[in-house]
C-alpha cells in the first residue's frame, strides 16, 4: 500500500508530507491496483482500487476519469518489457554459461507467468488489447547475442534464443505444467545437458 493521504499528499516517515506530481500519482496508484486485478480481474471495484492505494475513491476519478481508465493504463504498465529488458540487460557475460543460461530462464519464466496470470484474472484470451508494446524478435535475439558468447555453446545465439524462450513459456502454462511443476534447475540442466549421455549422442542402434 502507499502511503498517499485523501488529499493527494504522501507521507515520508516524519518528514511533513509533500504533495505528488500528476504522474507520480497515477503511478502509484497504477503500481497499488496491479496486484489487485491479478487477484480480482476486472469485477474489482474502484472503492477496493482506492483502498489498495491508500486514497480517496475521488482520487482516481480525478487522476484517471474512470475505471476502464485506469484498467487501461495498468494493463500498459504490466506489459511494458522494459523492466524484464533491463533485468536481462544486468546478467554479466563473463559469468559461466549454465549460470547465465540459469538467470535468463528464471527471468523469462517469471514474467510468462506473470503475464499468463494476468491475461487469466483480466478474461484476456487473445493475448494483450490492441496498442499494448510487445517484445520485439530484435531485441530479444540482441540481448541474447550480447549475455552469451559463440564459442561456449554448440548452437547459434539466435537459436538458443528461441530455446529459452519456448522452454520458459511452455512451462508457464498451468495445464502444460500442471502434472510436474518444473523448476528451473530442471529446465537449465535440460538446456545444457539435454537427455541423453555425451558419448551415446549420434549413435545409432544396433
Amino acid at each position: 500500500m502507499i502511503n498517499v493521504r485523501p488529499d493527494g499528499f504522501v507521507v515520508l516517515g516524519r518528514e511533513r508530507a509533500r504533495p505528488l506530481a500528476p504522474d507520480e500519482r497515477r503511478a502509484a496508484i497504477i503500481d497499488a491496483v496491479i496486484p489487485l486485478l491479478r487477484e480480482k480481474g476486472r469485477e474489482v471495484s474502484t472503492r477496493q482500487m482506492a483502498e489498495a492505494a491508500g486514497i480517496a475513491e475521488g482520487t482516481i476519478f480525478r487522476a484517471f476519469g474512470d475505471k476502464e481508465s485506469l484498467i487501461a493504463a495498468a494493463v500498459e504498465r504490466y506489459f511494458d518489457p522494459e523492466p524484464l529488458r533491463n533485468a536481462l540487460r544486468g546478467i554479466d557475460p563473463d559469468d559461466p554459461a549454465d549460470e547465465k543460461v540459469h538467470q535468463v530462464l528464471h527471468l523469462l519464466r517469471e514474467r510468462f507467468t506473470g503475464v499468463v496470470g494476468f491475461m487469466s484474472a483480466m478474461g484476456m484470451r487473445n493475448g494483450p488489447p490492441p496498442g499494448v508494446q510487445r517484445p520485439e524478435d530484435t531485441e530479444w535475439l540482441a540481448t541474447i547475442a550480447r549475455i552469451f558468447h559463440d564459442d561456449e555453446l554448440t548452437v547459434s545465439t539466435e537459436t538458443l534464443a528461441y530455446y529459452l524462450r519456448l522452454i520458459a513459456f511452455g512451462s508457464a502454462i498451468p495445464p502444460v505444467n500442471a502434472v510436474h511443476p518444473f523448476t528451473t534447475e530442471e529446465l537449465v540442466a535440460l538446456v545444457v545437458r539435454g537427455v541423453l549421455p555425451a558419448a551415446t549422442t549420434g549413435k545409432k542402434k544396433n
